[in-house]
């Protein structure tokens, strides 16, 4: 049998992989958590090395990834319901990944909330309240 593993998705600290860890081998899928003692002796470094790695073999890809976005929480409004994509109208949404513009780097505060659709790729700003 061959070592090939996939990521399916990374943490910042251990106890977050540990808790999905518990889901998936509950589902009969084979988890390993990469770099998890590194991170557990010093969680100072974890955003420079890519954080823990929860993996699986490759013949379970399909049924983690199929498990995993069941399980993640996804982005809500203030009301507690599920964003909805402009797009594709479906509720998986998660917040988009910062822009690279050096001013935004410096500052990120300044930049404004956008949401990623976890289905369709769509980039979108959050509706007024």
């Amino acid at each position: 049998m061959q070592n090939d593993f996939y990521t399916v998705a990374t943490f910042e600290y251990t106890a977050e992989a540990q808790v999905m860890k518990g889901r998936f081998m509950s589902q009969g899928i084979e988890v390993f958590l990469r770099d998890e003692y590194t991170i557990d002796t010093d969680p100072l470094i974890s955003n420079a090395i890519g954080g823990v790695k929860l993996q699986v073999h490759l013949q379970d890809k399909e049924a983690a990834i199929a498990l995993y976005n069941e399980l993640r929480e996804y982005e809500v409004d203030r009301q507690r319901n599920r964003i909805i994509c402009p797009n594709c109208n479906e509720n998986q949404v998660l917040i988009a990944p910062p822009k690279k513009k050096f001013l935004y780097l410096l500052f990120p505060f300044f930049e404004p909330k956008r949401y990623l659709c976890n289905v369709c790729g769509e980039i979108f700003k959050p509706k007024k309240d």
